[in-house]
């Protein structure tokens, strides 16, 4: 629990510390800081802060584009309704400065004049007085209109930061989905060139998954689905990039691993997921072990992102194929 609150008070006072708005996306961010999940991350944050005495939002912004990629979630309705709320307050500002015009020419032909006679310098004066009240009351209303469209644009923001979280995000297990790993994927595959570093793709499969929603219903499906997501992220915090690729289907991206170091990895984890005996979280009845498939690929010159995922993909088919509940690493024909 103390850890736990170690971990929110550093993470309030890096907020503070850079004025950071307080969005789902960028407290994820700095939780994976924190905590060392990414050594990437901690390195590039760090650099940020020597270099620039604080973290602030537009740094967030370049380290995540650099280690993740843009990305762009499906959130037409909320860019709709910020664009028509945008629109409003162009109107609202076209029409305070229609006001202020039509106020300076009222005032202009209202010009005390010491030749007029005193009723017509009272009548230019009750002119300009109700000219005044008018042009007030009108910003007031305009003011009202501004500061309401403030406060909606605000809520769409919110709204659309949860959408994109949303969208990158996979409901079932919490893991990020598969767009969000191909995000990252390319934004990792540029750096390894770039910095000639290595990087490497793991593909793991659940082994018979259909016979856990088969004999035991789609819920105890779903707790498998939950149990390896969860283990699978403590298991390679630091290491590397977790993500639900689909269905039974899970990837993890490992820069800085080679092929062979992330074969052992794939190694150690199916051991840890097949010592253990899965039991239901409310039936406590026991189900059986859960086993994986693993195929293991590493980057070589001239990869694409498809093409790592290809080879990855390829390793795993001949791990399901080989009797399953293995690893295999790809290696180039002979």
């Amino acid at each position: 629990m103390s850890d736990s609150r170690g971990t929110f008070d550093r993470i309030r006072a890096l907020l503070e510390e850079g004025a950071i708005a307080p969005t789902p996306s960028n407290y994820e961010f700095l939780y994976r800081y924190v905590t060392g999940a990414d050594p990437q991350l901690v390195e590039a944050v760090d650099g940020a802060r020597r270099e620039h005495g604080q973290l602030a939002d537009r740094n967030l912004a370049h380290i995540r584009r650099d280690l993740y990629g843009t990305g762009r979630a499906g959130v037409g309705k909320v860019l709709e309704d910020t664009e028509q709320q945008l629109a409003r307050m162009n109107d609202y500002i076209e029409r305070q400065d229609a006001g202020a015009r039509d106020y300076a020419s009222k005032l202009s032909r209202s010009d005390l004049d010491a030749s007029a006679t005193l009723e017509r310098q009272r009548q230019m004066l009750a002119d300009m007085i109700e000219a005044t009240n008018q042009m007030l009351s009108t910003t007031e209303q305009l003011q009202a209109e501004l500061a309401a469209s403030s406060r909606e644009i605000d809520i769409l923001k919110a709204d659309l930061e949860i959408a994109r979280v949303d969208a990158r995000s996979d409901a079932l297990t919490g893991l990020s989905n598969r767009k969000a790993c191909c995000d990252y994927l390319d934004a990792q595959l540029d750096r390894a060139f770039a910095e000639d570093r290595p990087l490497s793709l793991i593909f793991l499969d659940i082994d018979h998954f259909k016979k856990f929603n088969d004999n035991f219903g789609h819920r105890m499906g779903d707790e498998v689905l939950r149990l390896v997501s969860a283990s699978l992220e403590r298991f390679f915090h630091g290491r590397g990039f977790v993500a639900r690729w689909g269905g039974e289907e899970f990837v993890i991206v490992m820069p800085m691993h080679e092929a062979e170091d992330a074969t052992q990895f794939a190694e150690r984890f199916r051991q840890h997921i097949g010592s253990r005996a899965v039991k239901g979280s409310q039936s406590g009845r026991e189900v059986g072990r859960v086993t994986l498939s693993l195929g293991v690929a590493g980057l070589i010159a001239g990869d694409s992102a498809q093409t790592l995922i290809d080879r990855a993909d390829a390793a795993l088919y001949d791990a399901k194929a080989d009797g399953r509940d293995r690893v295999v690493c790809w290696k180039a024909a002979a």
